[in-house]
């Protein structure tokens, strides 16, 4: 008998938005949060990966394979970072259990994978050990330990590994 079903979170920030917003105005920014939640949109599509919700200059992303969700994040780093219009982005991946209720999914898993984006410096893809784990191997991308990190209302230091391409 198989545990439970295991999901990758990948939440994915334009770094600096508030600041970018005061910089080139309300309308720009919209745009610019718009082409950035429809990119992803479409790349997660190629990946069988679905955008659960966009929170303004944010996205959270789910996928039932950990390999495919990481490779994803970093195809979004790559290919917007090749974009003039596009702030630098940061990420963050987790896998575990969690629950779905209508469209959002809950619980620790989804948690930790906000707070690994918010830990993640522009530019920076943060995978934790448990999704690091689950990738059969590392082909081309490269993977560097962070070390654990404690996250506030998170019990556990989780394991932190920065993943690039």
């Amino acid at each position: 008998m198989s545990g439970p079903a295991q999901h990758t979170f990948l939440f994915a920030d334009l770094v600096g938005f508030t600041a970018f917003t005061e910089l080139v105005g309300d309308e720009a920014a919209a745009d610019v949060a718009v082409a950035f939640q429809q990119a992803t949109a479409h790349l997660a599509d190629d990946f069988g990966c679905e955008v659960v919700k966009s929170l303004g200059d944010a996205v959270m992303i789910h996928g039932e394979d950990a390999a495919r969700v990481v490779t994803l994040a970093l195809r979004i780093a790559r290919e917007l970072s090749e974009e003039s219009w596009c702030p630098p982005l940061r990420m963050g991946v987790h896998s575990g259990t969690a629950v779905r209720r209508g469209a959002d999914w809950y619980g620790s898993t989804v948690n930790v994978a906000a707070r690994l984006v918010d830990a993640a410096a522009a530019g920076e893809v943060l995978i934790s050990l448990r999704t690091r784990d689950l990738l059969a191997s590392h082909g081309a991308m490269t993977i560097a330990d962070r070390g654990p990190l404690r996250f506030k209302n998170v019990a556990a230091p989780v394991g932190v590994f920065a993943a690039a391409a």
